[in-house]
């Protein structure tokens, strides 16, 4: 059938060139008086971006230049759609040495927790994505150190994650600023001890977060294990711990299905294969209870013993 719609793409709505077209205008987007930053929204050209930079009382100091021109070195090489992008880093007589970011339109993962724990579905992409962005920095050599629920960003269109905030990260290739760091609440044990941090304390930070998002079986089992004080009985990487918590869950009709095939088959066995004698002519205890045990197995979100809080890794 024809349409009498017109085929040619425009506006919908009258065209507006909007407001900030020209120049640059600033908005405060963060001030807090624990903090040596200062984020702004800046709107330059119709174009909205952040801009973080030091409060005044901290410009000219080497030690906070130097954390700022850390954070985006390291930021500037994690190009990854769920980790907040990094464009330039440059000097204005306005804010000083400040660096211009990505503007994300969303909310914190804070801000989302509640929503989290009565939303599966909405709880499992966050925490892949969350996942996925610092198995992608752990490949680059970098540990975040302050992984927390207000530096994790979700958007309204499309509630993608991106990860934000690189000013306590370290790397392999700086030498500067390797003093461990981070916030208590979320941080190691061996970061508030003064040892050695490495990507197994993100695992840990991962695990205190994934605890607060959801109270489901698997969530509880991998934070647990996150969350060892022995560095070496967490998950050794992102990949490990990515498999006990989001594996694909086998339907509930496959479920039903696989046990029914399973009683099926241990009366099958009995009938090809009669007891010798005549006190075996019923079914064991221990052979029903072998197949429920299997059927349960099947039940729980993981039949690997990664999802075992108990299970401990094998030694180097």
């Amino acid at each position: 059938m024809g349409s009498s719609l017109p085929l040619i793409s425009g506006f919908f709505d009258p065209v507006e060139l909007g407001s900030d077209s020209e120049g640059q205008s600033l908005s405060l987007l963060s001030d807090s008086e624990f903090s040596p930053f200062l984020l702004y929204r800046s709107c330059a050209n119709g174009r909205l971006t952040v801009l973080k930079c030091l409060r005044e009382s901290y410009r000219g100091n080497p030690l906070y230049e130097e954390l700022l021109k850390k954070e985006f070195e390291i930021g500037s090489i994690l190009k990854h759609p769920n980790i907040r992008e990094y464009y330039s880093y440059s000097t204005s007589a306005q804010l000083g040495s400040c660096i211009e970011m990505e503007w994300v339109d969303g909310y914190t993962l804070e801000e989302l927790l509640e929503e989290c724990r009565a939303d599966k579905e909405l709880c499992d992409r966050i925490a892949s994505q969350m996942l996925e962005a610092v198995r992608f920095m752990h490949l680059k050599q970098t540990v975040h150190r302050d992984l927390k629920p207000s530096n994790v960003l979700v958007t309204r269109n499309g509630r993608n994650v991106k990860l934000i905030d690189f000013s306590l990260s370290d790397s392999d290739s700086h030498l500067l600023l390797k003093s461990n760091a981070g916030t208590a609440l979320y941080a190691s044990p061996e970061q508030l001890g003064g040892g050695e941090c490495d990507y197994r304390s993100d695992i840990y930070s991962l695990g205190v977060i994934l605890s607060q998002m959801s109270s489901r079986r698997s969530y509880r089992a991998a934070s647990h294990r996150c969350t060892r004080k022995d560095p070496g009985k967490r998950f050794q990487d992102i990949d490990q711990l990515s498999k006990a918590l989001l594996q694909a869950r086998m339907p509930l009709w496959a479920i039903a299905c696989c046990i029914v095939a399973l009683i099926v088959a241990a009366g099958a066995s009995f009938y090809f294969f009669p007891p010798s004698s005549s006190e075996d002519s019923e079914l064991s205890p221990q052979t029903i209870d072998s197949v429920f045990r299997e059927a349960t197995r099947m039940l729980e979100p993981s039949a690997t013993p990664l999802l075992d809080p108990a299970t401990e890794l094998p030694e180097d």
